[in-house]
């Protein structure tokens, strides 16, 4: 298979992550339905939060949507509340915590409706409202983000990621759904339009399973072939797994280093 060249991926279009959002609100849905018991209290590998925790910090998420001033004055609060914790997460956490204690059903129903409501805000927000950046603590290489950006590219990353947070959490299957391999192709866009492959090596990168594709990381002749996971490579690329088992098909074993230690907050 030939590689796709990793600065040539398309960044996806306001209707296509739309696709991916809903596709993954709705799969939240059905999936949020499955849990019962002691599966809400299952530590996850996201910091301290159990399952509960992460469906509340996604309720935060679509509130920051609805009511965008309320990133700020999270973002403020965060800093209060949290003074040792590195800005972004202890945003998160203030999320967390306004939704911690809420009884299952009603966490559910939450969920539903604040994305039903979330989606729509999206829909209608005006092209100068999704050009305002703002600026981010944290999160070396993401100093400031657009807010079309964050709405399209990450809040479907985040609601994908999260799931796969949940069913490592309870030892179940990850559906990786329709649209992993878009998701993950704009993963790895973000690799080389963002500094997070600079200075490494160029390589051949093979994803398997779902989701997966053959790309390029950088420009020039490649150093190596390498394979490896798709979904594990996300786990991996976002800091849940330092332990990636990345398998070197031809080359110069620094293309496995290169790969398996590169990083990117999400």
């Amino acid at each position: 298979m030939i590689a796709v060249q990793a600065q040539g991926i398309t960044r996806a279009d306001r209707q296509r992550s739309r696709l991916h959002r809903d596709s993954e609100v709705g799969t939240w849905r059905e999936f949020l339905t499955t849990l019962d018991g002691d599966d809400w209290h299952r530590r996850t590998v996201c910091d301290e939060w159990d399952v509960a925790d992460i469906v509340g910090h996604l309720c935060g998420q679509a509130e920051d949507v609805i009511r965008p001033w309320s990133f700020p004055l999270r973002y403020a609060k965060a800093k209060r509340v949290y003074p040792d914790v590195v800005r972004i997460d202890a945003h998160m956490m203030i999320q967390a915590d306004a939704h911690r204690g809420t009884p299952p059903d009603e966490l559910r129903a939450r969920f539903g409706r604040l994305w039903s409501k979330a989606t729509r805000t999206i829909s209608r927000n005006p092209a100068l409202f999704r050009r305002i950046a703002l600026p981010i603590e944290g999160m070396p290489g993401f100093e400031s983000i657009a807010f079309g950006y964050i709405q399209d590219i990450l809040l479907a990353r985040d609601l994908w990621m999260h799931r796969d947070d949940v069913c490592q959490a309870l030892g179940r299957p990850f559906d990786a759904g329709p649209y992993a391999g878009e998701l993950i192709a704009q993963v790895v866009l973000d690799l080389v339009e963002y500094p997070f492959w600079r200075d490494r090596p160029t390589v051949v990168l093979e994803l398997t399973g779902p989701g997966g594709g053959v790309y390029q990381l950088g420009a020039g002749e490649p150093v190596a072939t390498v394979r490896t996971d798709a979904v594990g490579y996300m786990r991996t690329v976002s800091g849940r797994d330092d332990h990636p088992v990345v398998e070197l098909v031809d080359g110069d074993q620094g293309g496995v280093e290169a790969v398996a230690t590169c990083r990117m907050p999400f």
